[in-house]
């Protein structure tokens, strides 16, 4: 699968991911591999800006993972053309289409994990004013 995923910058948001073609719904667009953070260095990634980048691998555990690829790097929407599950047994997070996707449209995520979840306290946390 090469779907040419890209990055550009979006006003206000900083760098987002695109796709050079259309993408059907229920598509996977990336399966990216995941580093896995173990708890005892939850604090110290805490006081980085990777910590912005990573994702929760156990919550329970204190655990983050850093997914590989574009995985790190797409932007959230509450209400997203994209969604991920993450693959635990297999160390990787699978993106996939929620919706049609036409070329060259910014492909965005909910990081609250789930499609129309409103994840404003982690924008608010940042100082950042989030968008979509």
């Amino acid at each position: 699968m090469n779907r040419q995923l890209y990055l550009k910058t979006v006003k206000g948001k900083g760098r987002g991911v695109f796709c050079n073609t259309d993408i059907a719904e229920g598509e996977v667009i990336e399966s990216c591999p995941v580093v896995i953070i173990p708890a005892e260095e939850f604090s110290a990634l805490s006081t980085t800006a990777l910590m912005d980048y990573s994702f929760y691998f156990n919550k329970e555990d204190n655990t983050l993972s850093l997914a590989m690829g574009f995985g790190s790097i797409y932007n959230h929407m509450q209400y997203p053309n994209a969604v991920y599950l993450l693959d635990r047994e297999n160390r990787q997070m699978i993106f996939t289409a929620h919706e049609n996707i036409k070329a060259h449209t910014e492909i965005c995520i909910n990081y609250g994990g789930a499609y129309g979840i409103d994840y404003s306290k982690w924008f608010v946390d940042r100082d950042i004013i989030p968008f979509g």
